[in-house]
């Protein structure tokens, strides 16, 4: 006949500080040969751990070596979200069953007498300080508890490996080893441990292949964030009961696989902060009970499938942070759960559809860093639970909609660098939750005292970064962009307008001491952006990116490349990536989206110490040009193949840039030649019939590019 102990109560948290609060300071120990509930070794054993954990400074320690029944010791029911929840010593049939100290302040060791709880099947003793000063590895002994089902030693600073005596442990259901100082590979024995359906090894230093887990088909956790683990995530598709699962933060390369869609009790999938690559698979449209989909901070690519638009019990979606192209698809509006949406820092393009006001339960979402077009939709104002809406770095047009300021628990909204036009609605003023608000370099303005003093105390730099709007079916003029070398490496900024027969004027003042060397304009934001040299003055950095303002010519930092300089750079005209020539360095190509701690992502192309002045993309982004002496080079980017295009173009060009025909305009270092040439590549000649006349004052052209309507 089976005897329980049920002598337990369900008692709230706010109960259990009354009662404990009210027992005596002093009574008499446990005298463990009087203990009739289990054996007398048990009873010896639950001491032990209490004498060497500092059990008298637990934070709950009811009845533990007071009481004559240790059955009860810290014996309640938390009634936690419906959920019946046992924690301290629960006993069954005569014996400890299961012993549950988690988040406890246990401060000591586990002693070796535990191992005389040999009917134990869960020991939980996660989150205290059981590594003494953090310098102890996991007990051996505890292998000896054959019977367990269930252990938890996560958040308890040990260090070592991965203990081998676990694969004595057969029994085991979970297993978790968290947040301790763990170290090495996964070791083979865990894929032979069958029964797990919940393992956590997250937070940790562990390395290597996840492979070895191949065998654990029953896992319904799966806890591995935060280490240094690699290789390819394949395994997972084995892992079909799984329903939660991160492995972020490591460094997996390869490609999401398909078989994931397989995996259809999934609720959270986390795989953030890794290296993967690829497409993202239509196949996950099957997870339809998929609550948290985060995939951000990787380098997938392609479009955002439509498919995704079918979980319809998704409530986080993460993406930002990769290669993604195309257009937001208007299936995303039919997410009617979620909450978040993350899609910045990604090659985004379109229009924000409309189809995004009927996402009714969003709080935060951003669009940023993308280059998004078209106006603002209308529908987003319907979205009243909003909390942040980040579309800034886009180029966004058209007004500021009055419906903004219907968004009532707005508190962040970031609209800078796009090119809004128009008055800033009042209604922005109703946005009484509002904290951050950026609407910097767009096209804004506002007659409205009181609103002109809300913004400025929002966004007191909005006003200044302002220029004009263009009126309707106007287009800018046609510009070409050049920069002077003053002498002293005093770089002065000139636009050359085709136009208007070719009159060159100064654009803005000299920028003194910045070696200004190379220029560039993105194909399809039309912002300009310029690159120093290696010679800079002090204070001022060699090798960096800075955006020009087009309208008054100053710099606003961009980012390091880490270079020693950068001689040319030109934007490839499909990916818009910026590729960089650096002196006695080579070509590279950087991420103005991945900057950290003020230095843009860099990726070496090929290596060469030869100085290249320009650099120009062709059209088709199918060539990059470049020139040393008089050689004329390409880099074809299909192949990576580098060859002679021809070898009579002119010595000492010091810019580059392509026409729409393709015919390359060039500018010499030449105080005698105050001109900007052509130069037919398929034919290898120099025209004669379209030199661009330069002013006399400025003879030392550094870098040109273009900014044509049609280009």
């Amino acid at each position: 006949m089976s005897t329980t102990y049920p002598s337990r109560h369900f008692i709230s948290l706010t109960g259990l500080t009354l009662l404990l609060s009210g027992l005596p300071l002093a009574q008499a120990e446990t005298d463990c040969t009087a203990v009739t509930e289990i054996p007398q070794a048990e009873c010896e054993a639950l001491i032990d751990l209490y004498n060497s954990t500092n059990g008298a400074n637990w934070t709950d320690n009811l009845g533990w070596n007071v009481t004559s029944n240790p059955c009860e010791w810290g014996g309640v029911f938390y009634d936690i979200k419906e959920v019946t929840y046992e924690k301290g010593v629960v006993c069954e049939n005569g014996h400890v069953r299961k012993l549950d100290l988690y988040t406890n302040n246990l401060n000591g060791f586990i002693p070796e007498s535990i191992t005389t709880l040999t009917r134990l099947n869960s020991l939980k003793l996660g989150n205290n300080k059981l590594s003494g000063n953090g310098s102890q590895p996991i007990p051996e002994f505890i292998g000896d508890l054959t019977n367990l089902r269930t252990l938890s030693l996560s958040g308890n600073k040990f260090i070592g490996s991965i203990p081998e005596f676990l694969k004595n442990l057969i029994k085991l259901q979970s297993l978790s080893l968290s947040n301790n100082r763990l170290v090495g590979t996964l070791p083979t024995f865990l894929g032979d441990l069958i029964n797990l359906k919940t393992l956590s090894l997250s937070r940790n230093k562990l390395t290597g292949s996840i492979q070895v887990l191949e065998n654990l088909t029953n896992l319904q956790s799966l806890w591995l964030y935060s280490n240094k683990l690699d290789g390819t995530i394949e395994v997972l598709v084995n892992f079909t009961q799984l329903k939660e699962t991160s492995l972020s933060y490591n460094k997996f390369r390869g490609t999401i696989p398909d078989g994931l869609g397989n995996l259809t009790n999934l609720v959270y999938l986390s795989l953030h902060h890794n290296k993967l690559s690829g497409l993202i698979p239509e196949s996950l449209e099957n997870l339809n009970r998929l609550e948290t989909l985060a995939l951000s901070h990787n380098k997938l690519r392609g479009s955002i499938p439509n498919v995704l638009g079918n979980l319809s019990n998704l409530n986080k979606l993460s993406l930002q942070y990769n290669q993604l192209s195309g257009s937001i698809p208007d299936s995303l509006g039919n997410l009617s759960r979620l909450q978040e949406l993350w899609l910045y820092r990604n090659q985004l393009s379109g229009s924000i559809p409309e189809s995004l006001g009927n996402l009714s339960q969003l709080q935060k979402t951003s669009l940023s860093n993308n280059q998004l077009s078209g106006s603002i939709p209308e529908s987003l104002g319907n979205l009243n639970l909003l909390e942040q809406l980040s579309l800034h770095k886009n180029q966004l047009s058209g007004t500021l909609l009055e419906s903004i300021g219907n968004l009532s628990n707005l508190q962040s909204l970031k609209l800078n660098e796009n090119e809004l036009c128009g008055k800033v609605p009042a209604s922005l003023m109703n946005l009484t939750h509002l904290s951050v608000l950026t609407l910097d370099n767009n096209h804004l303005t506002t007659s409205d005292a009181v609103l002109m003093t809300w913004l400025n105390d929002k966004n007191p730099t909005w006003a200044m970064t302002q220029t004009p709007c263009f009126a309707s079916g106007q287009s800018e003029t046609c510009l070409v962009y050049a920069v002077h070398d003053e002498g002293l490496n005093n770089s002065q900024l000139l636009t050359i307008n085709p136009d208007n027969g070719f009159e060159v004027n100064a654009l803005g003042d000299v920028h003194a001491g910045y070696d200004i060397e190379g220029l560039a304009i993105h194909p399809l934001t039309k912002k300009l952006y310029a690159s120093s040299g290696d010679d800079p003055a002090d204070g001022l950095e060699h090798g960096y990116i800075y955006r020009v303002n087009k309208a008054d010519g100053t710099l606003t930092p961009v980012c390091s490349t880490g270079l020693g300089e950068v001689s040319a750079m030109s934007f490839h005209p499909q990916t818009y990536q910026l590729w960089v020539w650096a002196d006695g360095e080579g070509l590279f190509t950087i991420n103005l989206d991945q900057i950290e701690n003020g230095t843009c992502e860099k990726t070496e192309i090929v290596g060469h110490s030869a100085k290249v002045e320009g650099l120009a993309w062709d059209n088709d982004g199918q060539a990059l040009y470049g020139s040393e002496g008089t050689a004329l080079y390409r880099y074809l980017s299909n192949t990576g193949i580098v060859e002679e295009a021809c070898d009579n173009f002119p010595s000492e060009v010091e810019a580059l840039d392509m026409l729409a025909d393709g015919t390359l305009l060039f500018a010499l270092h030449d105080a005698s030649d105050t001109r900007i040439h052509s130069f037919d590549i398929e034919n290898c000649l120099a025209k004669e019939n379209a030199p661009v006349p330069v002013e006399a004052l400025y003879t030392d052209i550094e870098g040109i590019t273009l900014n044509c309507p049609s280009r």
